[in-house]
């Protein structure tokens, strides 16, 4: 009973502070955004439906989300704003306004909000996919585009995807010819996502897992079955809105345990990620790297002229996300061709 008295008088200490900010400021309520005149430092703003404070708009998100966006643009118009928690956000719902948008006002509209829980997975927001539109992400996809990604590395890549796809049948022919009746059931998902995986070192690092003949009852390698436990860490948060993103008072005192859970998943890609740039740094001391170089060779390469700007980190941030952009495409190449 104490920690519930405790949380009513908090929350309405909250509101009433919320609301003497609010006539302060002379923006607050959802009132005055109702004709579009009322905002903060005199701009002028979508209409919007009225807020609840604190949580603004986040009550009338409602699944199917598109549906509730379509019942609010129905009654506001197309283009209205929405206020979720501490963010404000808006809503375009008709063509004319989104080519208005994302034609004659693109370079506007080339960023995206970087939410906290994406910071703390996209390496401070160094991603290519999270960087703010600016000399250095035009760099970043520079580097993806002639470097990593370009049509050259993935044909020269296509002996090495061919003989992990050969393999993986080999394995999964080895099992049900150890079985009775000759005949085994396979998980298939996790078999590709070992095949994804060997791919994916052969990329990047040139590399091998441990996974043998001599162990082909076993459907993952325990290099797999440790970067699968990553990705199953650190995905899961990454599909759906947290809401600590839009309610800053559950990310202060990580109410949902969501912060430290990201935190844990991200230190331990962190920690595979250095392994493996350490392993070719290493190999590239020793002259034992091979002529045709793994994408962190090349990305090392680069370092010893930049330093500055391929840091290990934005190394990382490249590796992640060839790692989720070119695989799919290369496998299923592979498996239509």
């Amino acid at each position: 009973m104490d920690k519930a008295y405790v949380a009513v008088l908090t929350f309405a200490f909250l509101f009433v502070l919320h609301y003497l900010v609010g006539r302060v400021g002379g923006g607050g309520g959802g009132k005055g955004h109702g004709n579009g005149k009322g905002s903060k430092g005199g701009q002028r703003l979508p209409p919007s439906p009225p807020a609840v404070p604190f949580l603004g708009h986040l009550h009338l998100v409602k699944t199917p989300f598109h549906a509730a966006l379509a019942r609010l643009a129905a009654r506001h118009g197309p283009v209205f704003l929405l206020r979720m928690g501490s963010r404000r956000a808006v809503v375009v719902s008709s063509p004319d306004a989104a080519r208005e948008c994302f034609t004659e006002h693109d370079v506007a509209f080339a960023n995206r909000p970087l939410f906290p829980s994406q910071k703390l997975v996209s390496f401070g927001g160094n991603s290519l996919s999270m960087a703010s539109y600016g000399p250095y992400w035009r760099n970043l996809r520079r580097v993806a585009a002639v470097q990593l990604l370009s049509a050259h590395r993935v044909a020269c890549m296509s002996p090495a995807i061919s003989a992990e796809v050969r393999a993986m049948v080999r394995r999964m022919n080895h099992a049900a010819a150890a079985a009775p009746g000759g005949t085994a059931r396979v998980q298939l998902k996790r078999r590709l996502f070992e095949l994804s995986y060997s791919v994916l070192m052969e990329t990047i690092v040139r590399t091998k897992t441990s996974h043998t003949e001599a162990n082909a009852d076993t459907d993952m390698s325990p290099e797999a079955h440790e970067f699968k436990q990553i990705v199953d860490q650190i995905i899961p948060y990454l599909g759906t809105a947290n809401r600590w993103d839009y309610l800053p008072v559950l990310r202060w005192f990580d109410v949902f345990g969501v912060r430290n859970k990201i935190l844990a998943g991200v230190s331990r890609r962190k920690a595979f990620l250095r392994r493996l740039i350490d392993a070719v740094r290493q190999r590239m001391d020793d002259g034992s790297e091979s002529e045709n170089k793994s994408m962190i060779a090349v990305l090392l390469e680069l370092q010893k002229s930049e330093p500055e700007v391929y840091t290990d980190t934005t190394i990382m941030a490249l590796c992640a996300v060839s790692a989720s952009s070119t695989l799919p495409h290369l496998l299923n190449l592979h498996f239509i061709g």
